[in-house]
């Protein structure tokens, strides 16, 4: 990819990631994909749709090997943010996706404490 876009090859967004990635800005405002291969750097492909996209080497957070890929949830779409949310649409559309999806969630607990354990 990196070899055909130096080559000034003609590079549409819906060509090379299909309509599936696309509908990401029917939620977001702009879309991130950090992506590395074991033996290759780091690269991120970075759009806020509009036929335009920047990509760059190295920079981003450390990722091992894989993809990430970050979404910027337009306002009124907060409810694609719900654990349960994401997990019925991940469930609904990547059935057939034969590697793992990673969820990471972190969740709080309010505790209260007593005017004994404060001190």
């Amino acid at each position: 990819f990196m070899e055909a876009l130096q080559a000034g090859a003609d590079i549409s967004m819906i060509g090379q990631f299909g309509v599936g990635f696309y509908s990401a800005y029917l939620i977001a405002d702009r879309v991130v994909v950090e992506s590395k291969h074991n033996d290759d750097e780091l690269y991120t492909w970075e759009s806020s749709a509009g036929g335009s996209f920047t990509i760059a080497s190295g920079t981003g957070a450390p990722l091992a090997r894989g993809t990430r890929i970050t979404l910027y949830v337009k306002e009124d779409q907060v409810e694609y943010l719900e654990e349960k949310r994401i997990k019925d649409v991940i469930k609904k559309h990547s059935q057939f996706i034969g590697y793992p999806i990673k969820l990471l969630v972190e969740k709080e607990r309010e505790k209260e404490v007593s005017d004994d354990e404060e001190e």
